[in-house]
């Protein structure tokens, strides 16, 4: 048993014992141990073998006990006896505070005892304890204690008091905690939080006040752990509790700091910089949002600029702008805000999106928030890449959203001046958002520079030219860029296959017959199209079918037709060969028509094995892809970080250049026999200085190191010189224009 179990256990075995008449308690107190005794003879010859004996008679009650020191050869230790008065009432109660006292002595002995053998024990005792003294007495002391019987016995009945109201204030709330810190421990909180993510809106309400009491509880019985410890005074039993204290504070901490992340998302960390800017996403997608949904959302691209300049203006404040840099990016697929705010405000700034979104589309929260996805920090920047680089795509590696991120940062960096368009609106990018933009763009190449993930068609308009390229040689004997071509019908299919033919091979010779002709030429003359080759095009009405087919290589079907309208007899007597590609679903060219001699006919169905074998081909680029991805985000996030002190070197600047001036201006007297060009010199000759010594300060903030690190030189510089951020265009200032980070 511990020495704490022990003396406690022997300060409630004392209460049965004070009734009996022939009493036995033993407690371990310093230098030996505390031992019953009947008489003052006893006592002594106890005190000569090393114990400290208590004198009991044996069957009067005892007055209060008090201090006793007894002249011994062997022992200069106090020993309590009987004390000699009439008013003696309750001397068994007061025996039993007496034995409290002594375990509560022993209790600290065997602590010291441990750490310091006897000269260091006695100097330890020598302080108080909870309120009680105990100490060694020597002859001298113990007459003046004889003295003073009466005040002794009232501060030790006192000082008993206060240490029974410690202990049983300070027990159970110790154990309060062991219970709380066991539940949360074995998963509690974890299952609560995990509850949470799965209930509806209208239930965690409640089910957030369970947690929060939870916390609050467990914070309480800290409190009060710490109250009692600051009671007892023993500077030991105080380090201890007090080092318990901060541990169990610094748990805390990181039970709330899971919580909030558990249930937002977002890392609430301790340390921040006031200058660290950090990057947001909000916005929604064909992966969850439904049409309706997204189009409620969707901004044309002219309007990108003002529709960022109004959310700024929406989540502007007193203090200054809660969100300085937007950018939007709207697409048939999805709708996305990039967004930099002030690390300390990143919950206020999301929240004002959200809610400004809510505005705008008319829509409750319960409505909207289902759909929407945000990402911070490396999340955000992560998003961006992989948006850039066709992995969020519908279409895996398309190469149209590269277009889209490459609108969004020319809108983000547009100018506006007086040579601008009525009503046109500048970008909100800023430094930080154009930044990220122009590494998302960067991004995008590389991933299909590096990686596969473009190559292969995954449309069936696109995989049936690429058929055609593929089998041109085998099944016509010819190159595919020499070959005639025919595309029956003149709708969105056939639109997209020119698209996809016209990308290859500009000069193709296509011929498009279509009932109407009218509608055959406007397709040929469609911007797109025209933009990507067409001159060797030409159209023809249905009566011309068969002769068009018969002069070429190469038949495409992309009609409406429910029934086939070509079939094997058109084919017989057919001198060359030729290839029939069927993208129609019902089919236009009948399966017959395989059979005939020197025809080769593919269907939609064969077209979809290329289509997935291409698919195939691009997944396996994805994790590649990825990698690259992870590597260029951290060099962005590194970049980002540095970009924090900005504001205090060029309050670093602001207070060199001063000082220079100021020194310059006091030697001035001593300067004016130079000429122009001397002082000239001299100006240049201090301004290098000074660039020269800050020089390694600059380095050091774009080095390759962790964010932390970064956070850490930034701290220092800010302290080191007591500096203020500065900031070009007043950033997070009141009133003036909104600004972007500074150029440094």
């Amino acid at each position: 048993m511990s020495s704490f179990g022990f003396s406690v256990a022997a300060a409630a075995a004392a209460t049965p014992l004070i009734a009996s008449a022939q009493p036995a308690f033993v407690a371990p107190v310093a230098g030996g141990f505390l031992t019953p005794s009947r008489s003052p003879a006893t006592a002594a010859a106890a005190g000569a073998a090393g114990a400290k004996t208590v004198a009991i008679p044996q069957a009067a009650p005892l007055a209060a006990p008090v201090f006793r020191g007894e002249a011994s050869s062997a022992s200069s230790g106090p020993v309590i006896s009987q004390a000699e008065g009439p008013e003696a009432a309750s001397g068994w109660e007061q025996y039993g505070k007496a034995a409290l006292a002594a375990s509560l002595g022993g209790f600290v002995a065997s602590l010291a005892a441990r750490r310091g053998g006897a000269r260091r024990l006695a100097r330890r005792l020598r302080g108080p304890v909870g309120g009680l003294r105990v100490a060694t007495v020597d002859t001298k002391e113990s007459q003046n204690i004889q003295t003073t019987s009466k005040e002794s016995s009232l501060v030790v009945r006192s000082e008993l008091d206060d240490v029974e109201d410690s202990i049983a204030e300070f027990v159970p709330k110790i154990s309060a905690l062991q219970s709380q810190a066991e539940l949360l421990r074995s998963g509690e909180l974890k299952n609560v939080l995990t509850t949470m993510k799965e209930l509806r809106k209208s239930e965690l309400r409640g089910v957030f006040s369970e947690v929060d009491q939870l916390l609050c509880a467990l914070v309480d019985a800290i409190d009060g752990l710490r109250d009692s410890a600051q009671s007892i005074r023993t500077s030991e039993l105080r380090q201890q509790f007090e080092r318990m204290d901060r541990d169990a504070k610094a748990w805390v901490d990181n039970v709330e700091r899971d919580a909030v992340e558990s249930l937002t998302g977002y890392r609430a960390e301790k340390q921040t910089v006031d200058t660290m800017m950090e990057v947001h996403v909000i916005g929604l997608s064909h992966h969850k949002a439904p049409v309706d949904v997204r189009e409620k959302l969707a901004v044309p691209e002219a309007e990108w600029n003002k529709y960022a300049q109004e959310l700024i203006e929406f989540a502007r404040t007193p203090s200054g702008y809660v969100i300085p840099e937007v950018a939007v990016l709207s697409t048939c697929n999805r709708f996305e805000l990039y967004f930099a705010s002030p690390e300390l405000k990143k919950f206020s700034a999301i929240e004002c999106v959200q809610a400004f979104l809510r505005q705008k589309s008319g829509l409750e929260r319960e409505e909207l928030d289902p759909y929407l996805f945000t990402h911070s920090g490396e999340g955000a920047t992560t998003h961006l890449f992989e948006v850039s680089s066709g992995l969020d795509s519908l279409v895996l590696g398309e190469a149209q959203i590269l277009a889209q991120v490459k609108a969004c940062h020319n809108r983000s960096i547009e100018k506006v001046d007086e040579n601008s368009e009525e009503g046109a609106y500048a970008g909100s990018g800023g430094k930080i958002i154009a930044k990220m933009l122009n590494a998302g763009i960067r991004m995008g190449k590389l991933v299909r520079t590096r990686t596969k993930i473009g190559k292969g068609s995954v449309s069936v308009s696109s995989a049936a030219v690429e058929l055609m390229m593929a089998k041109s040689m085998g099944d016509l004997r010819k190159y595919a860029s020499n070959v005639h071509i025919c595309v029956l019908g003149a709708g969105k299919m056939s639109r997209l296959l020119l698209l996809a033919l016209f990308s290859k091979n500009p000069d193709a010779h296509v011929t498009v017959v279509n009932r109407n002709v009218a509608n055959a030429q406007a397709m040929l003359d469609d911007d797109l199209v025209a933009a990507r080759g067409g001159k060797n095009a030409k159209v023809a009405s249905m009566d011309e079918m068969m002769d068009v087919i018969a002069k070429s290589d190469v038949i495409f079907a992309a009609t409406a037709s429910k029934e086939p309208i070509l079939k094997a007899a058109d084919l017989s007597g057919r001198e060359k060969g030729a290839m029939l590609v069927d993208i129609s679903v019902p089919r236009n060219i009948a399966a017959d028509c395989s059979e005939v001699e020197n025809v080769y006919s593919y269907s939609v169905d064969d077209l979809k094995k290329v289509v997935q074998a291409n698919a195939d081909k691009r997944k396996s680029e994805v994790l590649k892809a990825k990698r690259y991805i992870v590597d260029e985000v951290q060099k962005f996030k590194l970049w980002q970080a540095s970009q924090g002190a900005v504001p205090y070197l060029a309050a670093l600047q602001t207070m060199a250049e001063n000082i220079r001036r100021s020194e310059t201006e006091k030697m001035s007297q001593k300067l004016q026999g130079l000429h122009e060009k001397e002082r000239e010199a001299v100006d240049k000759l201090t301004r290098h200085i000074i660039d020269q010594l800050f020089r390694p300060i600059y380095y050091s903030m774009k080095a390759d190191e962790g964010i932390d690190a970064k956070k850490s030189k930034i701290w220092a510089l800010k302290n080191m010189f007591r500096l203020e951020p500065e900031y070009k265009r007043r950033l997070l200032g009141p009133g003036g224009g909104r600004a972007a980070q500074l150029n440094a």
